[in-house]
């Protein structure tokens, strides 16, 4: 069940974990060195930082496959040279054009004939990988070309952007002269420079010059950004910046050339912090626009930006003296006030009106649109939609309809929040609470996810507990303005919890219960809906009928609409059925209808709803059987919708027939078709479907309905799991009973919208059963349902899916089913990071396996035993659990298995500090996993990989590594791997001296590890910012990063996370000057390495000694470092040794020693000094 990704080492945040196992697919058309590379880059943007290839290998060859991408195309043969070098503006594949930053020559042989060229900063031109040297009246004039690259310019403004107002006297042959030069220089490809009378072309492709590039990227995030998908605009506007290596055209005098390319570098930053501010990285958008406004004390944009995020952080003051300070400026300096934008996003901060629309939220996921269409029957209503709009205008937050059943209290209020639509900008929100299902109401547990998903939380950050849920939907809705309208509402309980906090939004509920605890305790504003007028009650008869029927027959449609009691559904019910008779009279209808109504009410008198029931009875009578058996079949379980496949599976008839039947029931307003193709229900349709299945199916029928249900989700998930290559069941299910209509898809993308458009349909299934039997589908549903769950759906509907089939298990006395639930619970736990539950109920599941005579699940608990204890920080007993159910994973021949158990005894080895042990049991692991065919596990083996070769100072081929984990998680959809890829990419960073670029990362990484709540890719990514914060001299940022991780870690209790947590606070003190706290905390983080997190001690050792030469104590510094030279040479960490050695240099006052420098300093031709 789970594969190993191994901690690292390079900064305060090095990291060791194990995850679970899921695989989905992934593919590359591209060589692998190349989609590494092309993987390696983050979704934040910013690219990676530049290194020196060095190829000692004589005639080496790089082989290539064929490929879009053009290094593939030209088949590149690198040749042997001491220390070949290359550069590239962007990314190999057109669709993903990124950068490398430079500084030194970068990473891949461009094919020799290549004309390349980057304007954004000093000019450089290259041709394949050699660069032209020109002078700098050249280098000018290609500039002047290249800023209309592939067009011709003119010989006049080439004269004007060389000389500006001052050319010489034959500037014509002055310009002919350098046109010759610079052909010469570009040799092979003198002839991109062409003659185009009057002028010249400088002919050079788009990809491969910067400037066309940035362009593009920048309109592309523009435009994302105009449709609210921040995350993606916020990509590409980092990308965008990357590109720039300083100011541009420094040989051109053309003022006016430079100050375009400036602006537009100044508004693709303002781009970048909006998205950040949009996405709630707000900390970082202060810091940013900060200094953006410190640049441009008169640019009002960045200020407006800088005071919305300043506002959202809580610091509101602060922002309104940003408007003040810069209003000063504008006044002194300009003569002007500040415009009616600013001037707005002030008032928005100061004292926003009740009822003033606000500025719209865009959101990755876009605004909530899900207000179903209003029923064209809908018929007046007139005082009481007054009566909602003057509840709203006076400031009500919580409008409540109430009525009987089949009054119309759902048309109604979708009525009054159509035509209100336009005053929520942050959308409308829609759910049906299903209060009087036959099922249950909906649980809040199960109400709060959906609208937290509705409002853009992915699934995955759905926090697990009810009260957690609750603060979120709070959190999310304090500063929107979205309508919510919750529909049939049980009761004032099931309500409370989906309210927000004080907010711009409102609340629209239905219910038949009157809510008087809500009006009363809540200030909820009730409006009655109780049956129509007559009058209205005839109007609408005359739409749905037709008026010249209801003209013809007046008292026969008056006593229809008396025997139907003036309910809306009633009569339309009914009005079909005439419908479907144009050439019967209405009174021959009534006459039925009534001697209908007079037997039901003889059962309970002055039930209105009973004139329901008898109009349905006619509907449903004059259906063919075929049609009958799909409806009644409906109320074999709860739930308000279900698709025609499904519908097929609870009748035992074939889709066809189904959709067919749906559809005439959709005719005479049993059924609605919805625009996915499902069919929904009124709840009294339900309850009538249900009683109608019980009075004409035995029970035995009824019983197989269910089973068909069942099978048709359970083998449904299966199939889930197989096209989206995640774990199927690890038990062997019996087939398929004959009509469960078990689905088929095509791909992943197919499978994966089939379990979110069933979903509530399937948990009701699953529901149904656990409550009433049989409980042996139920717990089996669940289990093969977990890697779905894991991957795509709230944690919080797990662990309650989880619970419940664990309750049917333990009821039934079923080991074999206890045992596997207990698996799925355990790993569900340890996704919420509840490591001591996690090991308790893998323990459990252990116990329940032998007794089961369960080899494999004994050995998947003793996996997990293993990833609990290492993770409370006990690696070496780790290890012992792991080899047990390495045994029993080879005896079974179960590859993905075996697979994963290696990674995990190489995060135990590594997290020992045995890395040679470590690398053994992970080049086992990497070809096991490859041939596994599990994408998940093939890319953690690479992740682990990368973490190995990073500790083991070989930070080159980690990038390598880690690009292609990057690359083959992105492919399928593994958000979890990319976030811990993405995290160890941050880290080689760091020990490769480039903190900028790893604080780009770790952001990336810890939005992704936050999108699925690992805990412990969370702590290394704020641990990792608080150190890049604390490099760049931020320290209160870093301060705060830091207190962010260390709440975690309290929370979790983890070994790893805590000696991280520690470590970077002594940085911190010795930062702020602090020696004494700084080795306080240094033995504290002693004392978690001495329990089993010995990965970091070489680090300790050297942040001991750090501190002790601050405090004076020469001679006890000394031996703390040597001990970590010691450490760090024994493990093999050539960085640490490095950077030891490096402080021992400096520490004894002699020249640097050979062998001193870090790997990345030898390969870049800098040093660096410890991380600090």
């Amino acid at each position: 069940m789970y594969s190993a990704s191994l901690g690292s080492s390079g900064s305060s945040s090095a990291q060791i974990r194990s995850i679970s196992t899921s695989s989905r697919t992934s593919s590359s058309g591209c060589h692998p060195r190349q989609a590494s590379r092309s993987a390696a880059r983050p979704a934040g943007g910013a690219p990676l930082p530049p290194v020196t290839v060095t190829d000692t290998t004589p005639h080496k060859s790089i082989r290539t496959t064929p490929s879009p991408c053009l290094p593939c195309r030209a088949r590149t043969t690198l040749r042997s040279r001491s220390a070949f070098t290359a550069w590239t503006v962007h990314g190999w594949c057109a669709d993903s054009a990124w950068t490398e930053q430079t500084g030194s020559p970068i990473i891949w042989p461009v094919p020799p004939d290549v004309l390349s060229a980057r304007l954004l900063g000093p000019l450089e031109v290259t041709v394949g990988d050699r660069r032209i040297r020109l002078t700098g009246r050249q280098r000018a004039l290609c500039a002047a070309l290249l800023l209309d690259a592939n067009r011709p310019v003119r010989v006049e403004q080439l004269v004007d952007r060389l000389w500006n107002d001052r050319p010489p006297s034959a500037a014509g042959a002055r310009l002919r002269s350098l046109v010759t030069e610079v052909r010469r220089a570009l040799g092979t490809r003198a002839d991109a420079l062409e003659t185009h009378s009057p002028g010249y072309l400088l002919r050079v492709e788009p990809s491969r010059c910067d400037l066309p590039v940035f362009e593009s990227l920048v309109a592309e995030g523009n435009r994302l950004a105009a449709g609210g998908d921040w995350s993606s605009a916020g990509e590409r506007y980092a990308r965008a910046l990357a590109l720039w290596r300083g100011d541009p055209l420094p040989d051109l005098p053309a003022a006016p050339e430079r100050q375009r390319l400036l602006e537009l570098r100044v508004t693709a930053a303002e781009g970048r912090w909006e998205a950040a501010v949009e996405r709630g990285e707000r900390g970082a958008a202060v810091a940013e626009l900060t200094r953006l406004t410190g640049e441009h004390p008169l640019r009002e944009r960045p200020h407006a930006l800088l005071m919305r995020a300043l506002h959202a952080e809580g610091r509101t003051a602060e922002a309104l003296e940003v408007y003040a300070a810069l209003r000063r400026r504008l006044v002194d300096e300009l003569a002007v006030e500040p415009s009616a934008e600013l001037a707005a996003v002030q008032c928005e901060l100061l004292a926003p009106e009740p009822h003033a629309v606000p500025r719209p939220t865009r959101g990755l996921f876009g605004v909530p649109r899900q207000l179903p269409a209003v029923t064209p029957l809908f018929t007046g209503r007139v005082a009481e939609l007054g009566q909602l709009e003057s509840a709203w205008a006076e400031g009500g937050r919580l409008l409540a309809v109430t009525g009987p059943a089949g009054a119309g209290k759902t048309a109604m209020a979708l009525a009054w929040a159509g035509r209100a639509a336009d005053r929520f900008p942050d959308g409308q929100l829609c759910l049906d609470l299903r209060g009087f299902d036959r099922s249950g109401p909906m649980p809040v547990a199960e109400a709060l996810p959906v609208l937290l998903q509705g409002l853009g939380c992915p699934a995955a950050r759905v926090p697990v507990t009810v009260e957690a849920q609750a603060a979120l939907l709070r959190t999310l809705l304090a500063d929107r303005c979205v309508l919510i309208v919750l529909d049939d509402a049980a009761d004032a309980t099931q309500i409370r919890p989906l309210l927000p906090g004080p907010s711009r939004s409102v609340v629209l509920v239905t219910s038949r219960d009157r809510l008087s605890g809500l009006v009363t305790a809540d200030g909820a504003r009730r409006v009655v809906c109780e049956t129509l007028p007559p009058a209205d009650a005839l109007t609408l008869l005359a739409r749905a009928v037709g008026a010249d029927r209801v003209a013809a027959e007046p008292e026969a449609a008056a006593r229809l609409a008396r025997l139907c009691d003036h309910l809306p559904l009633a009569l339309c019910v009914a009005a079909s059925r005439i419908g479907e008779r144009p050439a019967a009279r209405v009174a021959d209808y009534v006459e039925e209808l009534a001697e209908r109504g007079r037997l039901a009410r003889l059962a309970v008198d002055g039930d209105s709803a009973l004139m329901v029931r008898a109009a349905l009875d006619l509907s449903y009578a004059k259906l063919p059987e075929s049609a009958r058996l799909v409806v009644r079949s409906l109320g074999a379980v709860g739930g308000t919708g279900r698709s025609a496949r499904a519908a097929a599976a609870g009748a035992g008839v074939e889709p066809a027939v189904a959709e067919e039947a749906l559809r005439g029931a959709a005719r005479v307003h049993l059924v609605e078709e919805s625009a996915d193709g499902r069919f929904t229900w009124h709840d009294l349709v339900h309850e009538f479907a249900a009683q109608r299945l019980c009075e004409e199916e035995s029970p035995e029928r009824r019983e197989a309905a269910v089973i068909r249900l069942l099978d048709h989700y359970l083998h449904g998930a299966e199939r889930v799991a197989t096209a989206c290559r995640l774990v199927p069941s690890r038990l062997p299910l019996t087939a398929p009973v004959p009509g469960a209509q078990v689905p088929e898809f095509a791909d992943r993308a197919e499978a994966l919208a089939w379990v979110h458009r069933e979903w509530e349909d399937l948990t009701a299934v699953l529901t149904h059963a656990a409550e009433h039997g049989p409980g042996r589908q139920a717990w089996q549903l669940v289990v093969s349902l977990s890697d779905v769950l894991s991957h795509e759906l709230p944690l919080a509907d797990w662990l309650r899916l989880a619970e419940l089939a664990l309750r049917v298990a333990d009821r039934t006395g079923d080991r074999l089913g206890g045992a596997a639930v207990r698996l799925s619970l355990a790993l569900a736990h340890w996704r919420a990071t509840n490591l001591p539950e996690a090991l308790a109920e893998y323990g459990r599941a252990r116990e329940l396996a032998r007794e089961a005579r369960w080899p494999e699940g004994e050995a998947i608990a003793l996996q997990g035993m293993g990833v609990a204890i290492k993770q409370l920080g006990r690696p070496r007993a780790a290890l012992g659990y792991y080899r047990r159910a390495l045994t029993r994973f080879r005896e079974a021949g179960l590859v993905v298995d075996m697979a994963n158990v290696l990674g995990n005894i190489g995060s135990a080895h590594l997290a020992l500090g045995e890395l040679e042990q470590a690398r053994e049991a992970l080049d086992e692991d990497l070809p096991l996993a490859r041939a596994s065919g599990k994408p998940h596990s093939h890319a953690m083996a690479l992740v682990n990989q990368g973490l190995v070769r990073l500790r083991l100072g070989r930070l080159d081929e980690a990038l390598d590594t880690l690009a292609e984990a990057q690359h083959m998680a992105t492919e399928a959809g593994l958000t979890y791997v990319r976030a811990v890829a993405s995290e160890t990419v941050a880290l080689v960073h760091m020990d490769a001296g480039r903190p900028a670029r790893a604080e780009e990362v770790f952001t990336e990484a810890l939005g992704l590890a936050t999108l699925v709540e690992n805990d412990s890719c969370r702590t290394t990514c704020l641990v990792g910012l608080s150190d890049t914060a604390r490099i760049a001299g931020r320290l209160d940022e870093a301060q705060s990063r830091l207190a962010e991780a260390r709440g975690i870690v309290e929370r979790t209790g983890e070994a790893t996370g805590s000696m991280m947590v520690l470590l970077c606070d002594a940085e911190l003190l010795l930062a702020r000057d602090d020696a004494s706290g700084a080795l306080a905390r240094v033995r504290s983080a002693e004392r978690i390495g001495d329990e089993g997190a010995r990965f970091a001690l070489s680090r300790l050792r050297l942040l001991q000694a750090r501190a002790l030469a601050r405090l004076g104590s020469s001679a006890r510094a000394e031996e703390a470092a040597r001990a970590a030279l010691s450490l760090a040479e024994r493990s093999g960490e050539r960085a640490v040794a490095g950077w030891v050695r490096r402080f021992l240099d400096e520490l004894l006052g002699r020249a640097p020693e050979a062998g001193s420098l870090s790997p990345s300093a030898e390969a870049t031709g800098s040093t660096r000094t410890p991380p600090e």
